[in-house]
């Protein structure tokens, strides 16, 4: 979802503490490596890093060279030569990940990020989804965690004094494979997802963000996210809740035994399991609390620290669990209408029926999405169906517009569905006047390329919360967004450049899988996120609506158009699918085990791209390190623009919120672009000589055009001008991630799985985004 903020100050080079940090950090790890592979291995691998080192700054011809020569001595080395390669090169960005959010931390901790002096009204809720899955294993995970720590009080303190404990963390971190041994299940998401939230200190600073900063609200699709997903069912759902559950007790039950309270502690033996009638257990344990409560500060003028805690828990969670929110494509919706009996989904609203029972099913679960949703006969099935299998009103329906036609239609759709008298009664009376929205961004952007998708969500945004407040309502636009850029990713102030206050007041994205341990590591970090969002909100006097004139709004939407039809020529070309399936991961997705759902759609479409999902389509971009989807086309249309409608796009840079937040993220991309990796995978693809050439061709000048777009509108040569340390951390880092390219490469050829996997999550982290 979102990109994180290095530091609070504004610089143009990174900390030298920092870079001192990584540096010392890097060298430890050198000697684990010698310690553990030997020192043969550790003067190989450091012949590599050196080599790579030595590319920055060098012409692409330079770079080719090498990379070749590199690529030729990889393909000959062992089997376990090349897993060792991959580990270390992993294992060293990993690490330099670590630093940063160490870094981060130790900055935050003297520089708090300031919020509103009181908590107003807003509302930030965060929906947790498995989807794009962690590419690391959970070993792995807490590992890196525990590393973080150390490096945080290294900063705080000496280096040596805590050298032996990073010592012994990056030893165990050798000794454990980075990627996942196997496909995860359902359950493993969910249980991968809550060991990182369901943490005591977690807990803690969601309390105490939701008194000091703005109301938090936390809930999960995994477990309840049915479309396109064979393995999510009612069971599913309910081991979700459970797996919640068991963290949540174990929370409590250990601050009990710190208090001594046992009394109290048994009170909630009865919620060890959650099964039918949970609801009404859940009720009676809430009212014993308020009773016990009360009785103390009648008698004492407060309660015990024990009881307000369970409160506090109770009021960020009250059904004990992380609330689910279902989804399931419309099509299924009006079939589990037709005939609920043989539906998936119709079974999951019964079984929370019967888990709630006794209570209130939105402690249980927040409402049903409505995935691919294109008309208001898709949210009239799925009222009905909830009416009639989960037999409540209150249970909200959400549709979800991701397709272009969709996203054009949404605000007549909604037009239509509030002036139905029945339905307006509904949302006003049932759901406290609230008509959410979501939106995806993955899939609009795979579609239409990324500069269209935004420009159909703003539109439909705006013109959405004008509908909604014209029936006397209240908009929730939910944000199906990404880490990264092709999925709406970016920094809060550039991805909330153009929303309206209402977004803004009710802050409602996604955190998918990826970025649940950056969103959650630690206090400092986390409580930042919270504070830089409730701070948007508080900034009601930027209105983030567009002040383009008529001519200037013209133009902007014609270059999008024109980016989108060049995007889209391309994708449906036969030659870009012959390329998608030989030059990038496509072929390989199901080896990869780093997510329970299928990538492919069951339904076969006309072509590989339409069966290929939107996350990985991604994924074989972020991979191949083109980043293809967010930017193709761009340079296309500049070519193209005359120079009087360059004057205006240079004009509309400076006046629209949503086209220049859109370009620092062109930016941003552009900045991780390697095109000499790209141009070894099309030599090595299979493809025949003149496609790979004229392919790599095609890439250059679309690149350099692009390049050239953003540098005329920003008036700077560097792509990262808004942020220049963040240029030269890319610029740090790519070249280490040069060599698990190559190492995949070799791994693809020989159809060497463990190397392919652990190249997939040395290049994720190295980018810091799986797909």
């Amino acid at each position: 979802m979102l990109l994180p903020r290095m530091t609070s100050r504004t610089s143009s080079e990174l900390s030298p503490v920092l870079k001192s940090l990584v540096s010392r950090s890097v060298a430890l790890l050198g000697k684990v490596i010698q310690q553990e592979a030997g020192a043969t291995a550790f003067r190989k691998i450091e012949n590599i890093r050196c080599r790579m080192a030595g590319l920055r700054g060098t012409s692409g011809e330079q770079q080719h060279r090498e990379l070749k020569r590199l690529y030729s001595q990889l393909k000959r080395a062992s089997a376990r030569e090349q897993m060792q390669t991959a580990h270390a090169f992993t294992l060293m960005l990993e690490l330099m990940n670590a630093c940063e959010n160490a870094y981060r931390t130790h900055r935050l901790r003297q520089h708090p990020e300031s919020a509103p002096q009181e908590p107003g009204s807003a509302q930030i809720i965060y929906v947790l989804t498995a989807h794009p899955s962690e590419a690391r294993a959970p070993e792995n995970i807490f590992l890196f965690r525990a590393l973080q720590q150390v490096l945080v009080e290294i900063l705080n303190g000496r280096f040596g004094t805590h050298e032996e404990k990073l010592h012994y963390l990056l030893t165990e971190a050798w000794r454990t494979p980075a990627s996942p041994g196997r496909r995860p299940s359902v359950e493993d998401e969910a249980e991968h997802i809550f060991s990182i939230l369901l943490q005591p200190g977690n807990i803690e600073t969601l309390v105490r963000a939701s008194q000091e900063i703005a109301s938090i609200h936390i809930r999960t699709w995994v477990g309840g996210d049915k479309d396109g997903h064979p393995y999510v069912d009612r069971k599913t759902l309910k081991r979700s809740l459970q797996c919640s559950r068991t963290y949540l007790l174990n929370i409590i039950q250990n601050n009990l035994n710190d208090s001594e309270n046992l009394n109290l502690a048994r009170l909630f033996n009865s919620l060890q399991i959650v099964k039918r009638g949970d609801g009404a257990r859940v009720e009676k344990v809430k009212r014993t609390i308020e009773s016990m409560t009360s009785r103390q500060r009648h008698r004492n003028g407060a309660a015990h620290p024990a009881l307000v805690y369970l409160k506090q828990i109770l009021e960020l969670f009250p059904g004990l669990v992380v609330p689910l929110e279902l989804r399931e494509s419309a099509d299924l919706i009006h079939s589990a209408r037709r005939n609920p009996r043989g539906s998936v989904i119709a079974g999951m609203l019964s079984e929370l029926r019967e888990l709630s029972a006794g209570g209130n099913p939105l402690c249980y679960a927040r409402g049903l999405i409505i995935s691919m949703a294109s008309s208001p006969a898709d949210v009239h099935a799925a009222l009905d169906l909830v009416r009639e299998v989960l037999r409540t009103e209150t249970f909200p329906v959400i549709p979800l517009f991701e397709q272009e036609k969709a996203l054009e239609q949404a605000p007549r759709i909604v037009r239509e569905l509030l002036h139905n008298r029945t339905i307006l009664a509904q949302v006003k009376t049932a759901w406290g006047g609230f008509v959410e929205i979501m939106l995806g961004y993955s899939d609009s952007a795979k579609e239409v390329g990324g500069l269209r998708s935004r420009f159909l969500i703003a539109r439909a945004v705006r013109k959405l919360d004008q509908e909604i407040r014209r029936h006397a309502c209240k908009p929730v636009f939910f944000h199906g967004s990404g880490g990264s850029v092709d999925r709406g990713g970016g920094s809060i102030d550039e991805q909330t450049a153009w929303w309206p206050e209402s977004a803004l007041t009710r802050f409602k994205a996604t955190i998918q899988g990826e970025m649940v341990d950056r969103t959650f590591a630690g206090h400092e970090i986390t409580r930042s996120q919270f504070a830089r969002i409730a701070k948007r909100a508080a900034e009601t006097s930027l209105k983030n609506s567009s002040t383009l004139d008529a001519a200037e709004q013209r133009i902007v939407l014609q270059f999008a158009k024109n980016a989108s039809n060049t995007y889209r020529k391309q994708v449906h070309s036969p030659d870009f699918a012959e390329i998608t399936r030989h030059a990038t991961l496509y072929a390989y997705l199901s080896a990869l085990r780093i997510g329970s759902r299928p990538a492919k759609r069951k339904k076969t479409p006309k072509s590989a791209v339409e069966a290929l999902r939107a996350i990985p389509w991604v994924l074989c971009w972020t991979q191949s390190r083109t980043l293809f989807p967010a930017w193709w086309g761009i340079g296309s249309a500049w070519r193209k623009t005359p120079p009087a409608n360059r004057k205006l796009l240079k004009k509309a840079f400076g006046k629209d919120a949503l086209f220049r937040s859109y370009i620092k993220l062109l930016g941003f991309t552009l900045a991780k672009v390697e095109l000499g990796v790209w141009r070894i995978a099309l030599e090595q693809s299979g493809l025949s000589g003149k496609l790979a050439k004229t392919t790599l061709l095609a890439f250059e000048s679309e690149y350099r055009q692009a390049c050239s777009f953003v540098r005329s509108m920003s008036g700077e040569q560097n792509l990262l001008w808004f942020r220049p340390w963040l240029g030269e951390s890319i610029q740090l880092r790519s070249p280490m991630i040069h060599p698990l390219n190559l190492l995949q490469i070799s791994a693809t050829k020989n159809r060497n799985a463990n190397l392919l996997r652990t190249t997939v999550t040395g290049i994720s982290s190295g980018m810091m985004t799986t797909g």
